[in-house]
């Protein structure tokens, strides 16, 4: 019975002292069981408005000329960039008013001589770009977008006199590269006209798409 017991005390004693070597072991590094995230950062080309602030745009659309049917328009527009949120733009544009309504009910004489219908602005407005952003084609480049407000004045020729026009609009700007962009865009023109007997304020939309070049 004695020797039993000297046997279960001298286990007790070999595991008491098996315990205190293993809490006296310093602790992993933990660095050494990190997992290191295999990830690769993909590079790509971000299209940017280059050092250049003058940009010149060629754009085409449609004039819907109040009382005188929807008309090709052709405009020319030259941006300068003061900042990365607002440019000054100058611009020019021309179209040709159609027949009225009246004119195609009555085919009586008409109201304007040819030289007459041709219709030319020239404005100048101030632009806000309101939410720029970027639009990914592919993984390997970044075009820079976006959507601007932007508004003025000017002047338009139409109908043997020239007329104060206040324009307002928006539009889409889409970077190619860092010197080719690609535009929509939306405006109402805004000018009085008394052909019909009675000076009227009158709202000629537009609507154009276009293609820049910065210098």
């Amino acid at each position: 019975m004695e020797t039993r017991f000297r046997r279960i005390l001298l286990t007790a004693l070999m595991l008491c002292y098996s315990s205190l070597l293993v809490a006296q072991q310093p602790a992993a590094d933990d660095d050494s069981v990190m997992i290191e995230p295999s990830i690769e950062r993909i590079e790509f080309d971000e299209a940017q408005i280059d050092t250049e602030d003058l940009e010149i745009l060629l754009m085409l659309g449609y004039l819907s000329i109040e009382d005188f049917g929807v008309n090709e328009l052709l405009q020319f527009n030259l941006n300068y960039h003061v900042n990365e949120s607002i440019f000054v733009q100058v611009s020019f544009g021309q179209s040709d008013g159609g027949e009225t309504s009246y004119e195609i009910i009555t085919q009586g004489a008409p109201l304007l001589t040819p030289s007459e219908r041709e219709l030319s602005y020239y404005n100048i407005n101030i632009g806000y770009n309101l939410l720029p952003g970027e639009a990914f084609l592919g993984d390997q480049l970044a075009h820079n977008t976006a959507f601007y407000l932007s508004a003025g004045i000017g002047v338009t020729e139409f109908a043997g006199d020239d007329r104060f026009t206040i324009n307002y609009g928006a539009g889409y700007r889409f970077l190619l590269n860092d010197a080719t962009g690609i535009y929509t865009d939306f405006r109402n023109h805004v000018f009085d006209m008394d052909t019909f007997g009675e000076n009227k304020a009158t709202n000629n939309l537009a609507f154009t798409l276009g293609i820049s070049w910065f210098f």
